[in-house]
């Protein structure tokens, strides 16, 4: 089971080039809680540089339920210094990856990161279907898949998604907006079933989409 999270300015941005974050502190709540409920979290390693999240659960109580850190690396390019790598010892992380870099695989194995192997598809990225294949061969069944644009329309693209999860900034960015979400919106949620109410957020909302 997969679900999706993305976060989107009123005009449909799902980047600031001038602010970090597009939604409010009660979105990033809701998400923190959203991946307390999943067995792993995955993103790709273009959200690691770019981002350098921590990819935890960071609610009082809730902070043993953060999900295994599941990476999509093809060339392993994650930093060493990085704060997902950086936490491993505590929190499971997974790569998976395509092409072997022999001295950078033995140490994050010291590091304690699990790699595995994954092959490519005709569009020479990582096989989706097959990743989720062997997450599920490993003892996963509740995916939370929270990355950028590309690999979010990737999924739903190859139909891999089952909910998804719209956060909607209650501010437009206008120019400061980059990467936008409208022309995928209108191709793969439009037309699915909304889970009534919408969540309001003091000004922002959550929208569930049924993909499947």
């Amino acid at each position: 089971f997969v679900s999706s999270k993305l976060a989107i300015s009123k005009d449909f941005y799902t980047k600031n080039i001038y602010k970090k974050w597009i939604t409010n502190f009660y979105s990033r709540s809701r998400v923190h809680l959203l991946r307390s409920k999943h067995d792993c979290i995955l993103s790709s390693v273009k959200t690691i540089l770019n981002d350098n999240p921590l990819l935890d659960c960071r609610i009082n109580g809730l902070e043993n339920k953060s999900p295994t850190k599941v990476i999509l690396d093809k060339k392993i390019k994650i930093p060493i210094n990085s704060r997902v790598i950086k936490n491993a010892k505590k929190q499971k992380t997974i790569i998976f990856y395509n092409k072997p870099n022999y001295k950078k695989i033995q140490l994050l194995k010291r590091l304690k990161v699990k790699l595995l192997w994954a092959s490519l598809n005709k569009d020479n990225y990582l096989n989706l279907k097959e990743i989720l294949m062997l997450l599920n061969k490993n003892g996963y069944s509740r995916v939370f898949l929270e990355s950028g644009l590309k690999l979010t329309q990737a999924f739903l693209r190859n139909n891999l998604v089952d909910d998804f999860y719209l956060f909607i900034s209650n501010n437009k960015i206008k120019r400061n907006g980059n990467l936008s979400f409208k022309k995928a919106f209108n191709l793969f949620l439009k037309k699915k079933k909304q889970e009534a109410p919408n969540v309001n957020l003091f000004g922002d909302k959550m929208i569930l989409y049924k993909i499947k």
